[in-house]
Protein backbone atom coordinates (compact mmCIF):
# COMPACT_ATOMS: atom_id res chain seq x y z
CA UNK A 1 0.00 0.00 0.00
CA UNK A 2 1.19 3.52 -0.84
CA UNK A 3 2.63 5.34 2.23
CA UNK A 4 0.14 8.22 1.74
CA UNK A 5 -2.75 5.76 1.84
CA UNK A 6 -1.35 4.27 5.03
CA UNK A 7 -1.12 7.73 6.61
CA UNK A 8 -4.70 8.56 5.60
CA UNK A 9 -6.04 5.20 6.79
CA UNK A 10 -4.24 5.54 10.13
CA UNK A 11 -5.50 9.10 10.58
CA UNK A 12 -9.07 8.09 9.88
CA UNK A 13 -8.86 5.20 12.30
CA UNK A 14 -7.13 7.20 15.04
CA UNK A 15 -9.21 10.34 14.77
CA UNK A 16 -12.41 8.72 16.01
CA UNK A 17 -16.06 9.06 15.03
CA UNK A 18 -17.16 12.29 13.46
CA UNK A 19 -13.70 13.43 12.39
CA UNK A 20 -14.57 13.02 8.73
CA UNK A 21 -17.43 15.49 9.03
CA UNK A 22 -15.56 18.26 10.81
CA UNK A 23 -15.63 21.45 8.74
CA UNK A 24 -12.68 23.79 8.75
CA UNK A 25 -13.27 27.49 9.15
CA UNK A 26 -11.56 30.28 7.32
CA UNK A 27 -13.40 30.14 4.00
CA UNK A 28 -14.52 33.40 2.41
CA UNK A 29 -17.89 34.30 0.92
CA UNK A 30 -16.38 34.90 -2.54
CA UNK A 31 -15.24 31.26 -2.62
CA UNK A 32 -18.79 29.90 -2.46
CA UNK A 33 -18.62 27.98 -5.72
CA UNK A 34 -15.82 25.94 -7.27
CA UNK A 35 -14.41 27.58 -10.40
CA UNK A 36 -12.82 24.48 -11.93
CA UNK A 37 -15.48 22.09 -13.25
CA UNK A 38 -13.45 18.94 -13.88
CA UNK A 39 -14.41 15.32 -14.37
CA UNK A 40 -12.97 13.21 -11.61
CA UNK A 41 -9.50 14.66 -10.93
CA UNK A 42 -7.66 14.17 -7.65
CA UNK A 43 -4.22 14.84 -6.22
CA UNK A 44 -2.54 14.75 -2.82
CA UNK A 45 0.13 17.10 -1.53
CA UNK A 46 2.42 16.96 1.46
CA UNK A 47 2.47 20.51 2.83
CA UNK A 48 4.41 22.43 5.45
CA UNK A 49 1.44 24.52 6.67
CA UNK A 50 -1.89 22.66 6.60
CA UNK A 51 -4.00 25.67 7.61
CA UNK A 52 -2.45 28.02 5.03
CA UNK A 53 -2.79 25.48 2.23
CA UNK A 54 -6.39 24.67 3.21
CA UNK A 55 -7.25 28.38 3.15
CA UNK A 56 -5.65 28.79 -0.30
CA UNK A 57 -7.61 25.92 -1.88
CA UNK A 58 -10.83 27.19 -0.27
CA UNK A 59 -10.45 30.84 -1.25
CA UNK A 60 -8.71 30.52 -4.61
CA UNK A 61 -10.29 27.38 -6.09
CA UNK A 62 -13.58 27.42 -4.18
CA UNK A 63 -13.11 23.94 -2.73
CA UNK A 64 -14.80 22.89 0.52
CA UNK A 65 -13.40 20.77 3.31
CA UNK A 66 -15.12 17.39 3.36
CA UNK A 67 -12.85 15.72 5.92
CA UNK A 68 -10.38 16.87 8.53
CA UNK A 69 -8.30 14.44 10.56
CA UNK A 70 -6.35 16.42 13.16
CA UNK A 71 -2.73 15.59 13.88
CA UNK A 72 -2.29 12.81 16.40
CA UNK A 73 0.69 11.17 18.06
CA UNK A 74 0.08 7.77 16.46
CA UNK A 75 0.54 8.98 12.87
CA UNK A 76 2.34 12.28 13.56
CA UNK A 77 0.19 13.65 10.71
CA UNK A 78 -2.87 15.73 10.01
CA UNK A 79 -5.00 15.54 6.85
CA UNK A 80 -7.55 17.77 5.16
CA UNK A 81 -9.51 16.62 2.11
CA UNK A 82 -11.25 19.26 -0.02
CA UNK A 83 -13.66 18.83 -2.93
CA UNK A 84 -15.54 20.90 -5.44
CA UNK A 85 -16.48 20.88 -9.10
CA UNK A 86 -15.27 17.28 -9.54
CA UNK A 87 -11.82 17.95 -8.04
CA UNK A 88 -10.54 16.31 -4.85
CA UNK A 89 -7.40 17.62 -3.14
CA UNK A 90 -5.86 15.83 -0.16
CA UNK A 91 -3.45 17.89 1.95
CA UNK A 92 -1.18 16.03 4.39
CA UNK A 93 1.03 17.65 7.03
CA UNK A 94 3.48 15.08 8.47
CA UNK A 95 5.92 15.90 11.28
CA UNK A 96 8.84 14.29 9.42
CA UNK A 97 8.16 15.82 5.99
CA UNK A 98 10.87 18.03 4.52
CA UNK A 99 11.31 20.17 1.41
CA UNK A 100 12.16 18.30 -1.82
CA UNK A 101 15.81 19.39 -1.99
CA UNK A 102 16.48 18.01 1.51
CA UNK A 103 14.70 14.73 0.74
CA UNK A 104 16.44 14.31 -2.62
CA UNK A 105 19.77 14.14 -0.82
CA UNK A 106 18.41 11.57 1.67
CA UNK A 107 16.67 9.22 -0.81
CA UNK A 108 13.32 9.28 1.11
CA UNK A 109 10.05 9.93 -0.72
CA UNK A 110 6.27 9.52 -0.38
CA UNK A 111 4.61 11.64 2.28
CA UNK A 112 8.00 12.79 3.55
CA UNK A 113 8.48 15.33 0.78
CA UNK A 114 6.55 18.60 0.41
CA UNK A 115 4.66 18.95 -2.84
CA UNK A 116 5.10 17.47 -6.28
CA UNK A 117 6.37 18.93 -9.54
CA UNK A 118 3.06 19.64 -11.27
CA UNK A 119 -0.52 18.38 -11.39
CA UNK A 120 -3.12 19.03 -14.05
CA UNK A 121 -6.86 19.04 -14.56
CA UNK A 122 -9.09 19.38 -17.62
CA UNK A 123 -12.05 21.77 -17.47
CA UNK A 124 -15.12 22.08 -19.69
CA UNK A 125 -14.96 25.89 -20.01
CA UNK A 126 -11.34 27.07 -20.07
CA UNK A 127 -12.15 30.77 -20.54
CA UNK A 128 -14.55 30.81 -17.58
CA UNK A 129 -12.04 28.95 -15.40
CA UNK A 130 -9.26 31.39 -16.33
CA UNK A 131 -11.51 34.40 -15.65
CA UNK A 132 -12.47 32.93 -12.27
CA UNK A 133 -8.84 32.30 -11.31
CA UNK A 134 -7.88 35.85 -12.27
CA UNK A 135 -10.82 37.32 -10.33
CA UNK A 136 -9.56 35.57 -7.19
CA UNK A 137 -5.99 36.78 -7.62
CA UNK A 138 -4.50 33.38 -8.43
CA UNK A 139 -0.89 33.66 -9.60
CA UNK A 140 -0.39 32.63 -13.22
CA UNK A 141 3.02 30.99 -13.37
CA UNK A 142 3.08 30.38 -17.16
CA UNK A 143 0.75 31.08 -20.05
CA UNK A 144 -2.06 31.14 -20.82
CA UNK A 145 -1.56 29.43 -24.15
CA UNK A 146 -4.31 29.33 -26.80
CA UNK A 147 -5.80 26.17 -28.24
CA UNK A 148 -3.88 24.89 -31.25
CA UNK A 149 -4.09 21.81 -33.42
CA UNK A 150 -1.46 20.09 -31.25
CA UNK A 151 -2.59 21.25 -27.79
CA UNK A 152 -5.65 22.39 -25.85
CA UNK A 153 -5.79 25.89 -24.37
CA UNK A 154 -3.95 25.79 -21.04
CA UNK A 155 -2.41 27.79 -18.24
CA UNK A 156 -0.17 26.93 -15.30
CA UNK A 157 -0.99 28.46 -11.91
CA UNK A 158 0.93 28.32 -8.63
CA UNK A 159 -0.61 27.55 -5.23
CA UNK A 160 0.41 29.16 -1.93
CA UNK A 161 3.28 26.67 -1.44
CA UNK A 162 4.59 26.89 -5.00
CA UNK A 163 3.01 23.74 -6.44
CA UNK A 164 2.27 24.11 -10.16
CA UNK A 165 -1.26 23.25 -11.34
CA UNK A 166 -1.89 23.09 -15.09
CA UNK A 167 -5.44 23.81 -16.25
CA UNK A 168 -6.36 22.38 -19.68
CA UNK A 169 -9.44 23.18 -21.74
CA UNK A 170 -11.27 20.35 -23.54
Amino acid sequence: MDPRSLVLAALLAASGPGAASQRAGGGTDDAAAPILAVTGAAFALSVADLDASTAWYESKLGLRVIMRAPRNDATRSGVVVLQGGGLTVELVRHDDAQPPDTVARSGRAGPFVHGIYKVGVTVEDFDAALAGLRSRGVEVAMGPWPKRADQPANVIIRDNAGTLIQIFGR
